[in-house]
């Protein structure tokens, strides 16, 4: 085995994408300790118990689909990545798992919030009660809605690593059935039943991409543009009423993650497709759709297992599914699969989770690695700025002399 070295300074349009996406996740690192959710304390303690509830297992069920994006969605396509020879875009993944890692340290935050703001209103000292918290993280163990959509996933995603030759697609124009056109696809009434497992090896020996690896894509896209932004509903729903902005602000950062790394993604994904011949690529594409509408509907039911419907959101909770559908199907650079009608949310909760401008002071300036004197500041200007600075506040061991710059001569290099 010949180990080669990840080269940076190569040309062509897929080098340069991958720097771009990469500089790009890196100018906009971020840590929940950089937004200060004690602002938010007021407002949660005037939520109702049923509100509290509902976005602590909201959250925890988040950090359940990220937790898996990160393990089992990174190790499937960087495997894919090593068997393209592409050295830098396993280092993009490995900064959009990064960037999930973080997702999930702030949904906990979120919950840990919660919880200690509604303890403190009733007089208990969180370091005895942490069971509310942990309950929601058990909820999502035992809610057999989120458990089947993580298996969906975890089943596309373990082709990967066991290196199965079988498909819910058919490969080369080998299907049976003409798939309907996507135009003519409009809400689904039930889940899509799999094509007939066919061989993805095929396309090993027919110089196309491996279309294992485009499912994975697939797969990975929707997981997080439908399946995680569905869940920052009923938090952006508060926030347009101008309720717990700072957590909004948190599920604002999460969403410019997604955007990039979804984009990345799909754009890897549409670049695959053109390589293919027209049977194939409909094939591909119908599994697309088939998977979108399964995803759907796991969302669906998982959806009615949280109290939408005591809030009076449960309509437009199934149109935020929709709007959701359709965005993520557009990264892979597929029309959308429900109409306009079904699909058009409250346009107060779309323009809070879209406001970018508030991002801008949503930041308060922190050191990522705590007190070592890096500091990245604002994220607006971390990918040009970030550098090594003295801490705000020395550290007791001595630390606060560490970075101070003093003016030295030949004579101090002389050992």
């Amino acid at each position: 085995m010949t180990f080669t070295a990840m080269d940076w300074n190569l040309g062509g349009a897929d080098a340069d994408a991958d720097r771009d996406t990469f500089n790009t996740m890196t100018a906009n690192l971020w840590t929940p300790e950089q937004v200060s959710l004690a602002d938010d304390a007021e407002d949660i303690r005037g939520l109702s118990d049923n509100e509290r509830v509902a976005l602590s297992r909201i959250f925890a069920g988040l950090s359940a689909l990220e937790s898996l994006q990160t393990s089992s969605a990174t190790s499937a396509l960087s495997t894919d990545a090593e068997r393209d020879g592409a050295g830098t875009r396993q280092a993009v993944l490995t900064a959009i798992a990064f960037g999930e890692s973080v997702h999930t340290k702030a949904y906990s935050a979120l919950i840990a919030a919660l919880e200690s703001n509604i303890n403190k209103a009733k007089g208990i000292n969180n370091s005895e009660n942490n069971d509310s918290a942990q309950s929601a993280f058990a909820w999502t163990q035992q809610n057999e809605s989120m458990q089947e959509k993580l298996q969906l996933l975890e089943n596309e995603y373990a082709a990967a690593s066991n290196n199965s030759n079988t498909s819910t697609a058919e490969n080369n124009g080998q299907n049976q059935d003409s798939p309907a056109d996507s135009s003519s696809i409009s809400s689904p009434t039930e889940i899509a039943t799999p094509n007939a497992p066919v061989s993805d090896s095929d396309s090993a020996t027919t110089n196309i991409p491996d279309l294992g690896a485009l499912k994975r894509l697939a797969a990975a896209v929707l997981a997080e543009a439908l399946l995680v932004e569905s869940g920052f509903y009923l938090p952006m729903w508060l926030s347009s009423r101008g309720t717990m902005t700072k957590s909004a602000d948190i599920i604002r950062l999460i969403n410019r993650d997604i955007v990039t790394s979804s984009s990345y993604l799909g754009s890897i994904y549409q670049q695959k497709l053109e390589q293919l011949d027209d049977a194939t690529r409909e094939t591909i594409r119908q599994y697309a759709y088939d998977l979108a509408n399964n995803l759907y509907f796991a969302e669906e039911d998982y959806s009615y297992t949280l109290p939408y419907a005591d809030f009076g959101l449960d309509d437009d909770i199934e149109k935020f599914l929709s709007y959701n559908a359709n965005k993520a199907l557009s990264y892979l650079g597929y029309p959308a699969l429900f109409p306009a009608e079904i699909s058009q949310p409250n346009p107060a909760v779309t323009d809070e989770l879209n406001d970018m401008e508030s991002l801008a002071s949503a930041l308060k300036p922190a050191s990522l690695f705590g007190g070592n004197g890096i500091n990245f500041g604002s994220t607006a200007s971390a990918g040009a700025t970030a550098g090594i600075s003295s801490p705000s506040t020395p550290a007791s061991t001595g630390a606060n002399s560490a970075n101070k710059a003093e003016e030295t001569s030949d004579d101090d290099w002389d050992f």
